[in-house]
């Protein structure tokens, strides 16, 4: 259950990003989405490894796991909304 809510977090998350750029008239290129997908897809290989080592009850793999890949995961984050959806329009 908690995998379909992961899914559908992350799937609404992107089309947020879709419906901002589309409202603000953001060129974005193709490549620019793509990095953006794997960011996205990051993000539930995160949260799927962190309900997965709970799920086999090793709550402190999940927290180290998760702490480490979730610093690397906020900080492409960052990365690409200042670079790519944080600018003016053209």
């Amino acid at each position: 259950m908690i995998d379909i809510l992961i899914g559908a977090l992350c799937t609404l998350g992107f089309l947020s990003v879709v419906n901002y750029s589309r409202h603000r008239q953001l060129s974005i290129r193709w490549w620019q989405w793509l990095l953006t997908l794997l960011v996205f897809l990051y993000a539930i290989f995160v949260l799927e490894m962190i309900v997965g080592f709970l799920s086999e009850g090793a709550i402190r793999g999940a927290l180290v796991m998760g702490l480490l890949f979730g610093f690397i995961g906020i900080i492409g984050v960052v990365l690409l909304a200042r670079s790519f959806f944080l600018r003016k329009a053209r």
